[in-house]
């Protein structure tokens, strides 16, 4: 898959959790699949896959991280 494919699909995994505020979290597309960074504890269910590709959460990051600094 090409990278602006995963990173359009990126976005639009980001929009369906709603992470578009700037601050609460960001997904990060790899090789692999998609990375989730989050603030706090995910209040839904996690999801184990967009698009075919594998999401792998990562739960009560730092500030920063979260925002994607």
């Amino acid at each position: 898959m090409s990278d602006s494919y995963m990173q359009d699909q990126a976005e639009q995994l980001a929009q369906h959790l709603r992470l578009t505020d700037g601050k609460s979290g960001h997904v990060e597309a790899t090789a692999d699949g998609f990375q989730v960074f989050i603030r706090k504890k995910w209040p839904g269910k996690l999801l184990a896959s967009w698009d075919g590709m594998p999401v792998e959460w990562h739960l009560n990051v730092g500030t920063n991280k979260a925002a994607n600094r």
